[in-house]
């Protein structure tokens, strides 16, 4: 079994330069994500590149990729481990913001609710560059 820290490495590499020989870590990730239907290990890699997206660009990236797949595919087990780590993770609020889920998801309302209590229903949210306890 791959290093997850080896994985987020190449994933982000390959997002921010578009290098081929990365792309195998973007195949890794959505397996880990869609395919192995374990949500403690899609969980533990999309902490993990949440931590170390390093921009608010990166953070969208992760946050339309595997965070959105994460609350797709495992629903409401899904949201039970966001809402308990959102509180404590400033990051992961910014990363739900850029989440876009289906009108018929059967958590909408959930994430819906969480975008209230964090400040983003309207949509907009402030950078990640001005959360200096993100970076």
């Amino acid at each position: 079994m791959l290093d997850l820290d080896e994985i987020a490495e190449a994933y982000l590499r390959h997002h921010a330069q578009h290098n081929d020989a990365d792309f195998w870590a973007w195949q890794e990730v959505d397996q880990i994500v869609r395919a192995n239907h374990e949500l403690d290990r899609a969980w533990e890699i999309t902490l993990l590149l949440l931590r170390k997206a390093e921009t608010d660009e990166v953070l969208s990236y992760v946050a339309a990729g595997p965070l959105e797949d994460v609350i797709d595919i495992y629903a409401d087990k899904a949201m039970d481990l966001i809402e308990q780590a959102c509180d404590k993770d400033t990051r992961l609020q910014l990363a739900l913001s850029g989440v876009w889920l289906e009108s018929d998801s059967p958590v909408l309302g959930r994430w819906r609710a969480l975008m209230t209590k964090y400040g983003f229903q309207d949509g907009s949210r402030p950078p990640l560059s001005r959360h200096p306890d993100c970076l």
